[in-house]
């Protein structure tokens, strides 16, 4: 009869609730501690006690226990997460043991154990499911070390039923962990396997895999989980993943006779098939695993193994690991050798997570003594050494060294590079013909770190932790044009590696990287691929425009040499010196492609009505004085009215604060603005407000109806064009029409004209321009009986005109507007959420001012909550060339406004620069769009139809780009110089009513 196990008092410092474990675990004295603990008393004591995450003083928790729970034993379960790391151990009696957790994922893990066991100087050192390691232990200066295989799982057993109720099962976890184990159980799945996958609480599991006929594991990454044990104590049939000797799996069970195990996901779905074909044979295997582990691995075997182990240095010969040196070279145990040795193991370890097959390519020597070291991870291969011939034996180089996406399993490769020794010519010839997209780079110092991080960084290489060893390419443009210029890459790999850029360019700094190494290479296609695609990205970038401008012309297309090369000078005048654009626009004359394109840019120089006119404009507001957008349509009228021969006064208020820089146009006519009105009123918030001073009102009022009519008569106006009389008044409308004879065309950007319908001007010499047919439907509707003719703004679409498109490589969205709640910022920051959500890539730029601080810093605060930080940048207010930059790399605006817009130019100024335009369509704005035809509308406030809008155009690139070539077409009906074409019309019209 054996003897009774010890029961000493024992403190567990655990990783996860107690529910998870066994009880007893270790004594059926003990209590329960750790992050995931709840504190829970007993009636003399306590059975848990919570502490907190990270490092924490384990005597001050003691200190809570009572006297007859102080423990003479205490295992301290930890990993690289750093959860639970008790510390002050050394202040406490009794024996101390390390039960290792997970060393084989996360960030350096081993080192991270390796240092906390030092430190806080266990007794003994417990390994459970990744024997592989006890060596690195060892090495480090360890002298206790055991493996005693699951010792802390839970056994739940089950009687096998006679007949399974699911076919095939995987209970556990499939996530960001587990790319290995997702790719296996694809493989099932797409052979068309009837694979369950399950997450299920230990009991839940337990009835599963009695119940399936067949159950699947497949460990993280080589190590011998738990799920091995506790499907087999509960009598499943397990198929599992073959491990290295190294492991011990084999060592605890018979594969064939206990369990089944697979090398390959080929191999698992042909032994699906076959014992699921041949349930007798299944039957046979699941019994004796069961039976074989209830007798040898159940946890009263697990219990007196740990108590021999800990209290008597005893283990079962199968069981020992002390002699596990594998034939390394021995390192002093604190020494930097050992440090690199475990660092690129580490390294090699992580690699071997989502690889298929990982082939390490070592040098002559094989220096580290990769081959015992990495012989645990069973897709490892190691290639070179002292058999081989080290670099030559490497496989043949990859176009570009890209590391795989976080969620694919692949091929892979990985070069040593050993820092000392080598020289720096030397390493550049390795870097040229790298097999893989990793660099294991272990260094003897920080020193060497730094430099050798200094070195990669010129080929685009960089540490893929903090002063790690593995490296891999975080800028394959720059990979790329090292290794252009390294002497060994034959000519057909060097233009391998610059086509292999293509798909990998999102700036277009990125593209002009593409295009140089191109151009070096002397292949003009495939460096106009790179100009075309910089261009798309941004409009504007004058040595893509010049660079596309002189291959067109070597290669005899002029007619697109020469629009790029205006273009170009567009841009940035005189940016591309060397280029005589009007050359190359003579020698393309009279082809109707380039003369519709320049017909955008001529400017006329007379009237349209053949007679010259001298206009008084009075507003009250004008540019660069400006909020919104009403004053900008009043100064490109002016404008435009000088360049046909007009005389032109202008006439409106100076308030210097709301000057902003650019706001003008193209040309300086201040000297034609008297600013001497004067505003009864202001703007705050985004809202104008009146003075509350009744008489100041009146007086201002008076004032600027005399000022009117005194410059009026200076000027000896012939005609008057009004704008925005806001804080103004309209008190000179009437005296201007009716006792000075001076035809008016008012200019309404607002439904309301500013006056009620009994205080409108009634004299035939008044007319109102309405900015859209809306405005003008909104007067006749409220009743304002007055001649109209509808005025649109008027865009400068031959400043905003781009002759490329830009690029649909992913949603580059901008918002050009005030941040007010009426404006709808927030209706398209809802929406760029869901897009976010469901993984669609975009980017966004929001520009306007933020007369609404508030509804601001709720947007920026949902952005960072969401995770869009990185996606979405505010830039604040722009100018008309600001505007024109961000349209030039923008391909969607969308135009969200809750209230009735009067028109919305920013329509028209996005369309002539190729965006798709996606609009509330309210109010004028529908003047200007057709659904579907050069634009999309959405409902005002609905942010999940915009973000359908958005993800239409993604769905359907070739309807994105015909909807915006449509709109692009679609601007010119809305250009300044139309525009003044019927101000002329209408000033002739009421001249000449003047004259009968």
């Amino acid at each position: 009869m054996p003897s009774p196990l010890p029961s000493p008092r024992t403190l567990f410092c655990c990783l996860a609730p107690p529910d998870y474990y066994r009880r007893p675990l270790f004594s059926e004295r003990e209590v329960f501690c750790g992050p995931d603990c709840p504190t829970v008393e007993t009636g003399d004591g306590f059975s848990s006690l919570a502490t907190p995450a990270g490092e924490f003083d384990l005597p001050a928790v003691v200190a809570r226990l009572p006297a007859h729970q102080r423990p003479e034993l205490i295992v301290v379960k930890a990993d690289a997460t750093r959860r639970n790391l008790a510390r002050g151990l050394d202040r406490l009696p009794g024996a101390k043991v390390l039960l290792v957790g997970d060393t084989h994922h996360f960030a350096s893990p081993l080192r991270t154990l390796l240092a906390y066991g030092a430190m806080e100087r266990f007794d003994a050192v417990m390994l459970d499911h990744t024997r592989q390691h006890a060596h690195l232990f060892l090495e480090a200066g360890f002298e206790r070390v055991y493996w005693i295989p699951a010792v802390d799982y839970a056994l739940r057993r089950r009687d096998i039923p006679a007949t399974a109720t699911h076919p095939l099962t995987f209970v556990g976890q499939i996530g960001a962990f587990h790319p290995w184990r997702r790719h296996v159980l694809d493989q099932l799945v797409k052979a068309g396997l009837p694979l369950r996958g399950l997450r299920a609480s230990p009991e839940q599991a337990a009835d599963v895999y009695a119940a399936s006929a067949v159950t699947l594991n497949v460990s993280l990454n080589g190590d011998l989980n738990l799920r091995v044990f506790e499907a087999l104590g509960a009598g499943g049939f397990l198929i599992t993943d073959a491990l290295s000797p190294e492991a011990g799996l084999e060592r605890c069970f018979t594969p064939g006779s206990h369990l089944v195990t697979h090398r390959s996901a080929g191999e698992l779905v042909e032994l699906v098939r076959h014992y699921l074909a041949h349930p007798a044979e299944a039957m046979a295997i699941r019994r004796a695993g069961q039976a074989h582990l209830l007798e040898f691995h159940s946890p009263e075997v697990k219990r007196a193994q740990f108590f021999d182990a800990v209290f008597d240095d005893r283990v079962d010969p199968a069981l020992e690991v002390r002699g596990e040196r594998r034939g390394l070279p021995p390192l002093p145990a604190h020494g930097a050798g050992l440090r690199r040795r475990i660092e690129a193991y580490e390294a090699v370890q992580r690699l071997h997570l989502k690889a298929e097959r990982l082939t390490v390519h070592t040098d002559a020597g094989d220096s580290l003594n990769l081959r015992a070291l990495l012989r645990d991870l069973p897709r490892v291969a190691v290639a070179g050494g002292p058999a081989e011939e080290g670099l030559e034996a490497m496989a043949s180089p990859v176009a570009l060294p890209l590391p795989p996406p976080a969620d694919t399993v692949r091929v892979e490769a990985v070069l040593l590079l050993p820092w000392h020794g080598l020289a720096s010519m030397e390493v550049d010839r390795r870097m040229a013909a790298l097999p893989g997209a990793s660099v294991l780079c272990p260094t003897a110092s920080a020193r060497d770190h730094a430099a050798a991080s200094a070195h990669l960084a010129g080929w685009g290489f960089v540490p893929t932790e903090p002063g790690g060893a593995l490296f891999q390419c975080a800028d394959p443009f720059r990979y790329a044009e090292r290794s252009l210029a390294a002497p060994d890459p034959a000519a057909e790999l060097k233009r391998a590696r610059v086509v292999a850029l293509e798909p990998l360019v999102r700036t277009a700094d990125q593209a002009m990287a593409g295009a140089r190494l191109a151009g070096a290479l002397g292949d003009a296609g495939l460096a106009e691929r790179f100009l075309q695609r910089c261009v798309g990205l941004d409009r504007q970038r004058v040595d893509a425009l010049a660079g596309l401008a002189r291959l067109c012309a070597a290669a005899g297309r002029t007619v697109e040499a020469a629009i790029y090369a205006n273009e170009a000078s567009r841009a940035a005048p005189g940016g591309a010196s060397d280029l005589d654009g009007d050359a190359l626009a003579a020698a393309a004359a009279g082809h109707p492609g380039l003369e519709r394109y320049r017909s955008l840019f001529r400017q006329a120089a007379v009237p349209s009505t053949g007679r010259r006119r001298r206009i008084l404009v009075v507003t009250n507001l004008f540019p660069p004085q400006e909020f919104g957008g009403y004053g900008r349509k009043l100064w490109e009228f002016s404008a435009e009215l000088i360049r046909r021969g007009h005389e032109v006064r202008v006439l409106t208020a100076d308030m210097p604060e709301l000057a902003r820089p650019g706001m003008a146009g193209t040309e300086d006519i201040e000297g034609r603005v008297d600013r001497s009105l004067a505003l009864y009123g202001s703007w705050k918030d985004g809202r104008g407000v009146a003075s509350d001073d009744p008489e100041r009102c009146a007086a201002l009022v008076h004032a600027n109806i005399h000022r009117v009519l005194e410059t009026a008569e200076t000027v000896h106006a012939e005609a008057c064009l009004v704008g925005n009389l806001d804080f103004v008044g309209i008190g000179f409308l009437d005296p201007l029409t009716r006792r000075m004879g001076v035809p008016v065309l008012h200019c309404l950007g607002n439904q309301t004209p500013g006056y009620g319908r009994e205080a409108a001007p009634r004299s035939p010499l008044y007319r109102v321009g309405p900015a859209s047919g809306w405005v003008a439907e909104r007067l006749a509707a409220d009743g304002y009986d007055l001649p109209a003719t509808v005025i649109h703004p008027g865009a400068r679409v031959d400043y905003f005109h781009r002759a490329v498109m830009p690029a649909t490589d992913r949603l580059r969205i901008a918002f050009a507007s005030l941040i007010t709640l009426y404006k709808g910022p927030q209706t398209l920051i809802n929406a760029l959420g869901i897009l976010h959500r469901q993984g669609i890539d975009f980017d966004c730029s929001i520009a306007g001012e933020a007369p609404d601080a508030d509804l601001l810093a709720r947007c920026r605060n949902f952005i960072g909550r969401q995770g869009m930080a990185d996606k979405v940048r505010f830039t604040g207010f722009l100018d008309r060339r600001g505007l024109s930059d961000l349209f030039a790399r923008s391909n969607v605006l969308v135009f969200p406004s809750v209230f009735q817009e009067p028109f919305g130019i920013t329509h028209v100024e996005a369309m002539a620069a190729g965006l798709a335009v996606i609009s509330s369509g309210t109010g004028g704005s529908r003047d200007i769009l057709r659904d579907g035809v050069d634009g999309l509308l959405f409902p005002a406030e609905d942010h999940e139809a915009l973000a359908a809008r958005l993800r239409g155009l993604v769905e359907d690139r070739a309807a994105w780009i015909r909807l915006a070539l449509s709109g692009r077409d679609r601007a010119r009906n809305f250009t300044v110089s139309r525009s003044v074409d019927r101000i002329e019309a209408v000033f002739e019209e009421l001249i000449a009513a003047k004259g009968n």
